[in-house]
């Protein structure tokens, strides 16, 4: 099993290096393939917050992270998430084949709340107004970025699309149906999910 750590806004711990591979062992006995594990550590003030990002062979992704006031029992509660969902899709996680064909290439960008909740200043304001009627258009507000990445839409049916969901504890995915070729996302509502189906062209991975 290769297994990575990061450390944030902590010192690096062999004990907690340790007492994360040891519980991992319950994740590991479920599955014949290699894992790719990648565990990160971080403190935010009184917040201990561990995350586990298992990558299995077929693809599939397993995603768990919780946050007490303890890094141990941090590393307890999402192990122990984690091996809840593992039980409930034991035999169809190992039977799980990646799927041949196109895979979309999706964007992802966070935007700063603050680039469009703060209102203007009656100074901001008329300036804003000056600048456009001297350059005759209208000035947009700039939007400050947070973040972005790529990542892949992988190839999964509706019914694989909902394990995946509920394997990585994300309120939404974007994957790529296999039955139709086209970008889908999967969402949470409530008791049920829902399902948005695009007609957009995937090009090819």
């Amino acid at each position: 099993m290769q297994t990575q750590f990061v450390f944030r806004h902590m010192d690096s711990s062999d004990a907690l290096r340790n007492y994360a591979e040891e519980r991992l062992t319950k994740i590991k006995r479920y599955f014949s393939d290699p894992l790719k594990v990648s565990c990160t550590f971080t403190v935010e003030k009184i917040n201990h917050i561990a995350q586990f990002d298992v990558t299995l062979r077929n693809g599939l992704q397993l995603l768990a992270s919780e946050t007490t006031e303890n890094m141990y029992s941090s590393i307890d509660m999402a192990l122990a998430k984690m091996e809840r969902q593992v039980r409930r899709y034991k035999d169809r996680i190992t039977t799980h084949k990646p799927q041949k064909g196109k895979i979309a290439r999706v964007r992802q960008t966070v935007l700063a709340g603050g680039s469009f909740d703060e209102p203007e200043t009656m100074v901001e304001a008329e300036r804003r107004r000056a600048a456009e009627q001297a350059e005759g258009a209208v000035v947009e507000k700039s939007v400050n970025i947070v973040r972005e990445r790529e990542f892949r839409a992988e190839r999964l049916t509706v019914q694989d699309a909902v394990m995946q969901l509920n394997l990585m504890h994300k309120q939404f995915l974007v994957f790529t149906n296999t039955e139709t070729g086209d970008i889908n996302v999967i969402y949470r509502m409530d008791d049920d999910y829902g399902l948005i189906e695009t007609r957009g062209h995937v090009e090819d991975a």
